[in-house]
């Protein structure tokens, strides 16, 4: 499996302005060391919580888990239509653009009538009629699934317990910044903050 963002989030979800502030930081010396500190806290935090902020583009990438059955001898089994369920990672989902299977380098478009997607609470899940003798045993096959995701294009469609958080972790690691360590772990605020939009990961 594998995530490639293709269109990143066009505007940052914190300001230099906003981060500044919260620092409490006048002078301008410093700008591309906050710009720095506020890009990797927001990509840390959308790790973490396994959720997309601002919307972005994503290709995900994942193999086609299919068997053939045991009393199958010949060496090109073709296999039946399937009906299959695929989580995205990095909710909130958007939409889908495109449902691509990959059977080594051929690549077939899927139907958009032939997938749905539903998203609760939780990964959105996709549901996908793979048309019968798509796959043959003799051919890795993988889905290639773009979409974009997140709570919307602007900061204010980002919820304020999230947007805090990366503030408070910007601020900690701009304070520790001659004593950071990994193995610290996150501040229990920022832990608090981001608790009830953790997701576990996908990828």
């Amino acid at each position: 499996m594998s995530l490639t963002i293709v269109h990143p989030s066009q505007t940052p979800l914190i300001s230099l302005e906003e981060a500044k502030a919260y620092l409490r930081v006048d002078s301008d010396a410093e700008d591309a060391l906050i710009q720095r500190l506020v890009a990797a806290s927001t990509e840390a935090l959308e790790v973490i919580t396994g959720r997309s902020f601002l919307q972005k583009t994503y290709q995900y990438a994942t193999p086609l888990k299919l068997f053939t059955p045991k009393n199958q001898t010949t060496q090109d089994y073709l296999y039946p239509i399937s009906v299959l369920q695929v989580p995205l990672p990095r909710p909130p989902v958007c939409r889908i653009t495109s449902v691509v299977l990959r059977t080594g380098v051929q690549e077939r478009e899927i139907p958009a009538e032939n997938y749905s997607m539903m998203e609760r609470h939780g990964p959105a899940q996709l549901t996908i009629t793979v048309p019968v003798g798509a796959c043959s045993s003799r051919m890795p096959c993988e889905l290639i699934i773009s979409f974009s995701a997140g709570f919307g294009e602007t900061a204010d469609s980002v919820p304020e317990g999230l947007r805090l958080a990366i503030l408070m972790l910007v601020a900690d690691a701009y304070e520790k910044r001659d004593g950071f360590s990994a193995q610290a772990g996150l501040p229990q605020g920022v832990h608090a903050l981001i608790q009830p939009y953790r997701l576990l990961n996908i990828l």
